[in-house]
């Protein structure tokens, strides 16, 4: 079984929001820089664990966490700000980004916020746009839901869920990274996932005509959380991007990860 290597994790706190943002900056630390934004439920230790891959590929990863503590009034460009933020205290000016299932409503945001800045964004089985909510399974729709009315009312089924073992991937070892990753994302608990589900069930604050860097959607032809209708969607809708149809299910990340990251690093 891989071992990750030990990361560099790191706490960069937005004073304003006083929320702090936990990071591993690992891979080549001279390479091109790749942010991964992981899913609802998982936290920056959800990816493949070989950072070598990076490093071979000549990327440093800067992996980013979104759990821990709920952030009151959190937002998806609000998050795109602490990102950024986090990324100047960095010294990284112009990246691409990798955004997972809920991470790719994220990775859209900044690239909205900071088009100066994003060469390029992955989407990788990313949740849709809020009226493409149709498309994804009914106990995600009826989480949104209840979470839109009340996160806590949510977090108690949130935290059910994180339980419960995580889907395959394909491989023992990043079955074993999986697994790691979602017990980090519960590690504080649930409220900071009821609260993202609610924002990412109302509008964006921001339109898809807005990103205009070049968009890769990687999805997954067996993907039953994430459809592949919803990738033809956002193929429609994005100024400038290409569809990569593969077979695999909504954790193609893990089996995808080489290309996946090759394909956001390009410039």
């Amino acid at each position: 079984m891989l071992a990750r290597e030990p990361s560099r994790a790191r706490h960069e706190r937005d004073a304003d929001r006083h929320a702090a943002l936990t990071v591993d900056d690992v891979g080549d630390p001279g390479g091109t820089p790749v942010v991964y934004l992981h899913g609802g439920g998982d936290s920056r230790l959800s990816r493949h664990p070989d950072d070598g891959i990076a490093a071979g590929l000549g990327i440093r990863l800067v992996a980013v966490d979104r759990c821990g503590p709920p952030v009151t009034g959190r937002t998806l460009l609000g998050y795109a700000d602490e990102l950024l933020a986090l990324l100047d205290g960095l010294d990284v000016w112009h990246f691409g980004v990798v955004g997972w299932s809920a991470g790719g409503p994220h990775a859209l945001a900044v690239a909205a916020a900071a088009p100066e800045r994003v060469t390029r964004v992955c989407l990788v089985a990313s949740m849709p746009v809020p009226d493409g909510l149709r498309a994804m399974p009914s106990p995600v729709r009826t989480a949104m839901r209840l979470a839109r009315i009340s996160p806590r009312l949510a977090e108690r089924g949130l935290e059910r869920w994180g339980r419960t073992v995580p889907p395959p991937t394909g491989a023992a070892s990043t079955d074993a990274a999986y697994a790691e990753g979602r017990l980090e994302s519960f590690r504080g608990g649930a409220g900071w996932l009821a609260r993202e589900l609610a924002y990412l069930g109302r509008p964006w604050g921001f339109g898809l005509a807005d990103v205009q860097a070049p968009v890769a959607l990687w999805w997954g032809k067996q993907d039953r959380v994430t459809p592949p209708s919803i990738a033809r969607d956002f193929a429609r809708r994005l100024p400038d991007s290409e569809l990569h149809l593969v077979d695999g299910t909504h954790q193609l990340l893990f089996a995808r990860w080489r290309e996946i990251l090759a394909a956001a690093a390009q410039t």
